[in-house]
């Protein structure tokens, strides 16, 4: 470890004296701290540190920043005493040797003896011991007795050591470590220590849990430790759980630190009546430090073996993640409501559709470019099997979710200082059996405008989209599990067309502290060219509608010093205003383009939306937010040219010292000045205002959210949507959600063919984290579905949550969704499973999908587990 010149002075200098002095300026001998620590009786008081001699330090004595970064579920850290000597924070080769002892003297054999708290630095590498003889023929200082060894991060204590002068290698005997930064400790009957810096273990341990709490433990013939590439590698390695062996392994490889590696993983299993047992055992690869893979062979009892991979690449220019999953020859799960279907009657290929088949999922998602270059480009492209394919299989290890469809998107786009040009293609794969599919945009092409000159801001917006569709597609779906004889065959004729939509905006945008005045005139055009194969001869293939427009949108700002419940506050009053005057657009030639709509009996039904050149648009959800919009259109198919005034009042109360809205309330409603309004597919009749909007939210406290909105519908008399929430977070992680909604069937379209009358929408949620300590907490949610009078969703689990590890048992009964689409969503059955999750931090875990599960299921998990780290 230590130069042969620099020795030779050192032994020569202290040579000259039999009593002990200071070799180096300014350094004086200290006494090592695991030897204070040992001092005295054990544990004398409460406050006595068994492992202070591993540079434990408990979490009352760390600084606040070293607590801030500490998890919660820990109790200490390992923390090396600062270096304050000369030259402490440089290497090595680049500082000077300094030494002190006790006692120096000179052997016959020409060795040097120093002895008595010897302290030797060079750099950042410090040596303690008892003892040190230096043989100068052959380079080697032998040290004995109470040897401690530091380097940045790194502590090896031992009661016998040698060192290497020339290659800086050392081992000692008896040995306990310490990596401080990867909080890693253990013992070993031999350390050695490589010139690289690797750590070589014999007969050794390894752990990343708090010292007195070794949950786990790493224990091998022979452990190395290589900080460098981030890696370990063990031979003849045991995993003891609890002190117990639990697996047995001739060659292991695991992380150290936060890095990853190559390697089996710890397997993913659960179980369900559904699929029956799920086991995943991923391996990952590490293939370059910028490129990657996960496979994962899984088996499911009821359906069969199969197999997952995922790739990812970072480049300079581009992030690249694939996602591959392929299930040969599916043996249909194990579903009692399926068989008795097929048993009253009902056709195999419809209830069980893909039994036998085999399932495949192919995902591709990249970005390319970079945070301020001129292009980007943006792919998002999943296609499945099948459309049951999530509902059935889920993914193990893939990270991929969907509901009702999955999209299909590949972008380019090219910027400058005004000027935004995008070239998209655009699909959606449909996941439900009895819906037609959707129009795709092959290609759509943007060129948007964005010029400001100080309050004048000008936006100019082109817009071009092919929609294309087969022209003709046939479905086939069960209409009525009451009656086999119900399965329909359905036949929809498709119209195909191009879109041009301008829309030119220019404004003056002026604020001020007690309000903001923004006027503004805008030019709106939209035209369409209409494939004609369904089009009766004498219909207009081009028709088109523009609009001149004035806007306006005001508000004033009053505020006021309140004082309530002994607090101080600012009170604040915000009337706003929003106007728009359109011209005329006439867009009645968008409606029933092929004249089919009305037939009594057509031979092939047209599609509705087509039928009316709606490609990507619907009405948007009415809030309080949307009364202030210049288009109550989402997508472009349509011209809002609705004159009207919207009128709308909020209220708050602001903390002064956090600028928090502890409370705020508004409401506001729009008034037309025409009864008739452009609608999808018609034009409304008789809405001289629109329903009146609520909302009040309030944050009492930095833990607690409230929130509710109201939608009412004052000339009938009708609450048509409203909502509550609650939500709670605090500071030791306790979580608790409420949250209701309803909703009208006919409330959020009023032209929606599709919407059953006779039901509204009621349901009820609720979920909640209570910690019973520091590491144990109950989780539990609750979904009810109020209309059909039944549960959507029951979970149940608990945690244990320690500095070493985590585990979690969660029991979850849901609604199956295997038959949606096929049976009424009365029938549908349960799936009920007890799901297990185990991670030993810093070395594997599996039963990841416990954790998917709790953070879909319960609001705010994500965030504890943020906070938690």
């Amino acid at each position: 470890m230590l130069e042969v010149s620099r020795w030779r002075r050192l032994a020569l200098a202290i040579a000259k004296n039999s009593q002990a002095r200071s070799v180096a300026l300014g350094l004086i001998a200290v006494q090592p701290l695991w030897a204070q620590a040992n001092q005295g009786e054990p544990y004398p008081d409460p406050d006595y540190n068994p492992y202070l001699y591993l540079d434990w330090l408990p979490r009352s004595e760390l600084t606040p920043e070293e607590q801030a970064n500490l998890p919660a579920v820990c109790s200490g850290a390992f923390v090396a005493p600062p270096r304050n000597y000369p030259g402490s924070d440089l290497p090595p080769g680049e500082a000077p040797l300094r030494a002190t002892a006790e006692k120096s003297q000179w052997l016959e054999d020409g060795s040097a003896e120093l002895s008595g708290n010897v302290h030797i630095t060079q750099g950042y590498r410090q040596l303690f011991a008892d003892q040190v003889t230096l043989n100068r023929q052959e380079n080697i200082a032998t040290l004995n007795g109470a040897i401690e060894l530091r380097e940045p991060s790194l502590l090896i204590r031992g009661s016998s050591a040698e060192v290497h002068t020339e290659s800086e290698a050392a081992s000692i005997e008896d040995a306990t470590y310490v990596v401080h930064d990867a909080f890693i400790h253990g013992d070993a009957e031999l350390v050695a220590r490589q010139t690289s810096g690797e750590l070589t273990l014999t007969e050794g341990t390894y752990t990343r849990c708090e010292p007195g709490r070794e949950f786990w433990q790493l224990t091998g013939r022979e452990i190395n430790i290589d900080e460098v590439e981030s890696q370990g590698t063990a031979r003849d390695v045991r995993l003891r759980i609890l002190d117990v062996p639990v697996l047995y392994l001739p060659y292991f490889r695991f992380p150290v630190g936060d890095a990853r590696m190559s390697g089996f993983l710890f397997p993913t299993l659960s179980n369900s009546d559904k699929n029956g047992w799920d086991l995943a055992i991923p391996y990952y690869w590490n293939i370059a430090p910028q490129m990657d893979a996960t496979i994962s062979p899984r088996h499911i009892q009821y359906r069969g073996t199969g197999l997952e991979v995922e790739f990812r690449h970072l480049a300079e220019m581009f992030s690249t993640e694939i996602r591959v999953a392929d299930l040969p020859d599916d043996d249909g799960g194990n579903n009692d409501l399926a068989q008795e279907l097929i048993d009253e009657g009902f056709p195999e290929d419809l209830v069980l559709p893909y039994k036998g088949e085999d399932r495949w999922l192919i995902s591709l998602e990249q970005q390319g470019g970079y945070s301020g270059s001129v292009w980007r480009t943006d792919i998002d492209y999943t296609k499945v099997s099948d459309p049951d394919y999530f509902r059935d299989l889920s993914t193990a290890n893939l990270d991929i979710n969907a509901e009702t469809r999955v999209s299909q998107k590949v972008q380019g786009l090219l910027r400058s200082e005004h000027w935004k040009a995008t070239l998209r293609t655009q699909d959606y794969q449909v996941l439900e059996n009895d819906a037609f599919d959707t129009f795709a945009q092959y290609p759509r092409f943007d060129v948007d405008g964005d010029y400001r000159w100080n309050d004048w801001l000008l936006t100019m917006q082109n817009e071009v989209t092919s929609w294309d569709h087969s022209d003709t597609q046939t479905i086939r779906f069960i209409e009525d599990t009451d009656d086999p004889d119900s399965v329909t065959t359905q036949t929809r004729d498709f119209i195909t067309a191009d879109r041009l939509r301008l829309d030119y905006e220019f404004y003056w945008d002026k604020e001020w502290l007690w309000g903001y005045f923004k006027p503004g005139i805008a030019g709106r055009y939209l035209a369409y060219s209409v494939s004609d194969l369904f089009l009766p001869e004498d219909a207009d293939d081009t028709p088109d509608a523009a609009a001149a427009q004035f806007i306006l949108d005001t508000g004033l700002y009053f505020e006021r010093d309140s004082h309530l419940f002994n607090r101080d506050f600012i009170q604040t009053l915000e009337p706003r205003l929003f106007t728009l005057i359109s011209s005329n657009a006439d867009q009645s030639d968008f409606f029933d383009i092929s004249d089919r709509a009305d037939d009594v009996d057509p031979e092939v039904e047209i599609d509705p939306n087509s039928n009316n050149l709606l490609y990507d648009t619907s009405l948007y959800t009415f809030s309080y937010d949307q009364l202030f919009r210049d288009s109550r259109f989402t997508g472009n198919d349509r011209i809002d040219d609705a004159d009207r005034i919207a009128l709308g009042l909020t209220t708050r109360y602001i903390d002064p010292v956090s600028g928090r809205d502890l409370f705020s309330a508004s409401v506001g409603q729009v008034y037309y000045s025409s009864d008739r309004q452009i609608g999808r597919d018609s034009y409304i009749e008789d809405t001289q205002r629109s329903e009146l909007a609520a909302r009040i939210e309030s944050r009492p406290f930095e833990s607690l959210r409230l929130g509710t909105e109201l939608v009412y519908e004052d000339s009938e008399h009708n609450i048509n949507r409203g909502n509550f929430s609650l939500r709670y977070l605090d500071d030791d992680f306790r979580i608790f959600n409420l949250s209701y909604y309803y909703e009208r069937p006919d409330s959020t379209d009023d032209d929606d063919e599709d919407e059953d009358e006779d039901e509204t929408v009621s349901q009820l949620n609720a979920s909640t984290v209570l910690p019973l300590g520091t590491h144990t907490s109950l989780m539990a949610g609750a979904s009810y579905d109020l209309t059909l009078n039944r549960e959507l969703e029951y979970l149940a689990g608990i945690e244990y949550d320690d500095c070493c590890y985590r585990t979690r048992l969660v029991w979850r009964r849901t609604l199956d969704n295997d038959l949606a689409g096929v049976v009424s969503a009365e029938d549908l059955e349960y799936d009920e499973g007890i799901y297990l999750e185990v991670e030993l931090k810093g070395l594997a875990g599996f039963g990841s999908t416990v954790t998917e599960m709790l953070t879909q299921g319960i609001a705010n998990f994500d965030q504890r587990e943020e906070l938690k780290q």
